[in-house]
């Protein structure tokens, strides 16, 4: 069956789902509106039907319009967040009037009680309004006033995400090129999120990152669902961070605004004894209003960061010396960099005809980043590389209304074009240098240069039905992503990549008192002693003897000494194209005015070149609301879904080059290594042209793969809870969470060594699973993990003079995966049996605990005390785990000793110190001429300047005797010697800022 047979089959199957009135779930109110629902009776309690609805926009004046329906229920979908006046009118009562704002992806429960006779009145809000009781899944929303008020670092709004205890900062290395979205829902990784923007994609599937985002004053709304969302949403294991853009209404506003830290305002970092320079400037403006009142408005936002600072490079004197009598200019101690990212959004709104809105969306995000492949602590500045990208966006929306057949439909479309280049800061081979201190990285990034220039293409229809008890939605998304090749660049290791260890020459040659140069004297020639250059002459004569083949008269004693050096040669084809296309139907079914079932049912086709084709990806979704009778505060909750996942363009790239022949991945083993360090820039220019004593032999060489019968990793998540609405503002949540991740993809060595033979090049000669072939890196979904989660909530809406949200869970994670990308991840001990190596997740956090609060100083009489405001937002975790490496080949399985734990300990047995912080924003705000506001505020980030370790060395190696010094232990589990520090996250950082507004 051809792919567009099975897409016009997903969508019959979706339409003839709906046609037959299945019930099928999801959120009704979607991913870039909200509902109004409810009920409309009298004194008695008497349902009153045909009573008119109309609901307008205080912002647009906009109006909608309906009737309630026999049973007294009313129902209003696909309203944009904001306040709405809410009237009701029937034929021998009174009109009530509720003024009620409403929340993004919520549906506010607005219940009238009409009186017979008398004068019109208006309702005040009522708690329940706010309480959102009716939903099944777990989420929050962050306001506009949220996002006005509370202290977010860099005003990187994502990092709002953070104030949801079951989400938490993605703990594997910072990546460059192959970053994750920093955010790990339920402890699943953060490559598998989904990121929207008023419905529409956002998200880099390059590596699972996010594409550029705008400035914080743009964003109206967004919502953090953390598992069990409607069928509506897809294409992620983890969350859904979906937000809504800001348009503008019929009064002109506009705001400037100016932020600036530096280091005198700021704390030392704990690995310096002084502060380097430091400035940050963050500004920009919004306007917005009408182009035409109640038919036409605009929105214009621009936000421009300016950082200039340092990474501290703790690699000590000896080291860098000898790296630069080699020719390589590194340096350690501060190192400076500069960071400038300009973003523009811009929003038109029109109101075609009372049934029919359009509006037009262009943003656009432009980044310089002189540190995006990381450096610092133990990582050379030469290893860095610098970013520049253009990202481009065109959506458009359309919304059209049939009140009388009760229907809405919304049309979505996306345009983007990002154009990103990752350029290295030298040129020449990446190589680690082992020191009693540990590995320290030099030369350029593996994976630099990259030049990538991306078509993203999405186009989404959703249409909406009231059908008596039944709310029906129903539609299709299809996304296409393409990159050229005539425009794009994808590097692997094309520079090389060499490791400069120990060499104990007794070891190697089975003869005892033979000199051991350290790994310095094994790069630097100069740093040697008389003796070792002695004998290293001398080796030179008679290394032909010792190694066949090997050239005469090589002056070792002159050159570096490397043990392994890898080098990739040919084309990586960055072309491959990705189709995903979706369906879902979904139906909201009022059984009865307390109890309501939520149904839904998705299916996903993803297509990615190089990568297996994928079938039968149905996620069926099921939730069900009860308020039970004897209170209308209580909401029990329960809902359950299957999630997938989307395939990563990087691993597909990568292995379908090297299956094709077009890119080969050679390992150079002692002494041939030698030879090929001491080329011309310490690299091979022509595989055809290898220098006298070099070859490749195809068991040394490494090539990457898909396992055929990979599927698409997808998650079980099954929620249960109950929320109480404790006053008219404040509700009380607790949730059990249980989230299954099945066939989750990763990478494998799936041709170890297995018989060794004392010799490491014989080994992986003769003693692989394949002994025709080299190291096979695999990416198979062979994978799996559990998560289990109590949380409990304390919600009060931010609004009047005081609001918070609080968060505590108590979790625990286990996996056996690891990352796609095998050079920052822990490896198995033996990859032919991944399922040993389950543990602790590395995302595991067994407590954590976020506060976020607002308190309004309006009370008080005092002109000097009042218009202040004072915001927090406060995490507390428990420490993470970590792995212990033995940083030796113990079991001779040709992994360089990644995959070794010492002393046959298990993976993830160690535990960091736990992680705190506290951030403050203080703010006073100075009304004049009744339109215009001044608002000055200070911001500090990590207030009690709290160490949080953020890198250490793991690598507990053993000794001469074979002994391992390993660490105590707390509760069975190792903590980390202060000794092997080597980075923590900022210390106390300050900034002050201002805002004019009208």
């Amino acid at each position: 069956m051809t792919f567009r047979s099975k897409l016009l089959k997903g969508v019959c199957l979706a339409f003839l789902i709906a046609s037959s009135a299945l019930s099928v779930f999801a959120q009704s109110e979607g991913s870039t509106a909200a509902t109004i629902t409810g009920r409309v009776a009298d004194e008695t309690e008497r349902a009153v039907g045909g009573a008119h609805v109309t609901v307008k926009n205080l912002n647009t004046n906009l109006v909608r319009e309906s009737i309630s329906n026999e049973d007294g229920s009313i129902f209003i979908p696909q309203l944009s967040p904001g306040t709405y006046e809410i009237t009701i009118e029937a034929d021998g009562f009174t009109k009530a009037t509720l003024r009620q704002e409403i929340l993004l992806g919520t549906a506010s429960l607005c219940n009238f009680v009409l009186k017979v006779s008398g004068k019109d009145i208006t309702v005040e809000v009522v708690g329940e309004n706010k309480a959102n009781l009716n939903k099944t899944e777990d989420s929050i929303n962050i306001s506009r006033q949220s996002i006005e008020s509370l202290p977010i670092n860099r005003r990187d709004f994502l990092d709002f995400t953070l104030t949801s205890s079951r989400v938490v900062t993605d703990r594997l290395p910072a990546q460059g090129v192959a970053e994750t979205s920093r955010l790990s829902f339920n402890a699943q990784s953060a490559r598998f999120n989904n990121i929207t923007i008023d419905g529409l994609s956002n998200n880099d599937i390059t590596s699972g990152s996010v594409r550029a985002t705008f400035s914080q004053e743009a964003v109206q709304e967004f919502q953090i669902i953390s598992d069990t969302s409607s069928a509506e949403f897809g294409r992620s294991l983890g969350g859904i961070v979906n937000i809504v853009t800001r348009g503008g209404g019929n009064d002109y506003h506009g705001s400037l605004f100016l932020l600036n830290r530096n280091d005198k305002t700021s704390a030392r970092d704990a690995f310096v004894s002084f502060k380097p320079p430091y400035s940050q400037y963050q500004f920009g403006a919004v306007v917005s209003g009408p182009i035409k009142k109640e038919k036409a408005f605009f929105f214009l936002g621009f936000e421009r960061l300016t950082i200039r600072q340092n990474n501290i490079v703790t690699i000590k004197d000896d080291a860098i010396q000898a790296v630069r009598n080699i020719g390589i200019p590194a340096n350690n101690g501060p190192v400076p960099f500069g960071i400038g990212k300009t973003t523009v959004l811009t929003r038109v709104d029109a109101q075609l005809t009372p049934n029919d809105t359009i509006y037009g969306r262009y943003n656009y995000g432009g980044v310089y980043d002189g540190q995006y492949e990381p450096f610092g602590d133990r990582t050379s500045e030469t290893n860095g590389a610098t970013e520049r990208l253009r990202d481009n966006s065109i959506a458009l929306n359309n919304v059209y209304i049939n009140a009388g057949k009760r229907l809405v439909n919304e049309t979505r479309f996306l345009y983007s074009r990002r154009k990103q280049s990752v350029i290295p800061i030298v040129e020449g081979p990446a190589f680690g240098l082992s020191t009693p201190d540990g590995i320290s990285i030099f030369g350029q990034n593996f994976f630099t240069p990259q030049i990538r220039d991306e078509r993203i293409y999405q186009f989404a229809n959703i249409t909406s039905l009231e059908r008596g008890l039944n709310h029906i939605k129903l539609g299709i998304d299809y996304n296409y992503i393409n990159a050229p090749t005539n425009d794009s660049l994808f590097s692997f290791t094309n520079s090389g990549a060499g490791l400069f260890s120990a060499i104990d020459f007794g070891a190697l040659t089975g003869m005892p008192n033979l000199p051991v140069l350290s790994g310095i004297q094994a790069l630097d020639p100069s740093s040697r002693t008389p003796t070792q250059r002695s004998f290293l002459m001398l080796l030179s004569n008679i290394a032909p003897v010792l190694v066949p083949g090997f050239p005469a008269k090589v002056p070792l004693a002159d050159l570096s000494l490397p043990l392994i050096y890898a080098q990739g040669f040919g084309k990586i084809d960055p072309n491959a194209p990705v189709t995903l296309f979706s369906t879902f139907v979904q139906d909201d079914i009022k059984l009865k005015p307390n109890l309501l079932i939520k149904a839904g049912l998705r299916y996903d086709i993803n297509r990615l070149k190089f990568s297996p084709d994928n079938n039968g990806n149905f996620s069926p979704r099921l939730g069900i609301a009860y308020r039970p009778t004897f209170t209308n505060k209580l909401n029990l909750r329960a809902s359950y879904g299957l999630f997938f996942g989307t395939p990563l363009i990087g691993p597909a790239v990568l292995a379908g080059s090297s299956q094709s022949g077009n890119f080969v991945f050679p390992t150079f083993f002692f002494p041939q290594s030698i030879l090929v360090f001491a080329q011309p820039n310490h690299r091979i220019d022509d595989i055809n042209n290898l220098p006298k004593g070099v070859s490749i032999v195809p068991q040394e060489a490494r090539t990457f793969q898909f396992d055929p019968n990979t599927r698409n990793s997808y998650t079980q998540q099954l929620s249960a809870g109950f929320d109480y609405l404790l006053e008219r503002k404040t509700v009380v949540g607790v949730s059990y969470n249980y989230v299954r991740g099945i066939k989750l993809v990763t990478a494998r060595r799936i041709n170890p060594v297995v018989r060794p033979t004392g010799n490491v090049i014989t080994s992986m000669i003769t003693g692989r699973v394949d002994t025709t072939k080299g190291d096979v890196t695999e990416f198979e979904s062979a994978f799996d993990s559990y998560y289990h989660g109590l949380t409990i909530n304390l919600v009060r809406n931010f609004s009047e003079n005081f609001g918070i949200f609080a968060s505590y869970t108590l979790s625990k994670s286990i996996d056996n995966t690891f990352d796609v990308r095998t050079d920052t991840a822990d490896s198995p001990v033996n990859p032919l049996r991944p399922g040993d190596e389950r543990a602790l997740s590395i995302q595991d956090v067994r407590n954590r605990f976020v506060l976020s609060a607002n308190l309004k100083l309006n009370y008080t009489k005092n002109l000097l005390l009042r218009d202040f405001q004072i915001a927090t937002i406060t995490t507390i975790e428990s420490g993470r785990p970590y792995n212990l490496t033995a940083g030796v080949d113990l079991n001779q399985d040709g992994d360089n000793g990644t995959g070794d734990r010492p002393a046959g300990i298990g993976r993830n047995t160690g535990i960091t110190p736990g992680f705190s912080s506290v951030d403050m924003r203080l703010s006073r705000s100075f009304k004049f001429k009744e339109r215009y506001q001044i608002l000055g505020f200070v911001e500090v980030f990590n207030l009690f300047n709290k160490f949080n370790l953020s890198k250490f060395n793991t690598v507990f190696p053993p000794d001469a005797q074979g002994n391992f010094n390993l660490p105590s232990q707390e509760g069975g589990r190792f903590t980390v010697p202060k000794d092997r520090y080597q980075g923590a996250f900022a210390p106390r950082q300050m900034q002050i800022g201002f805002k004019l507004s009208f």
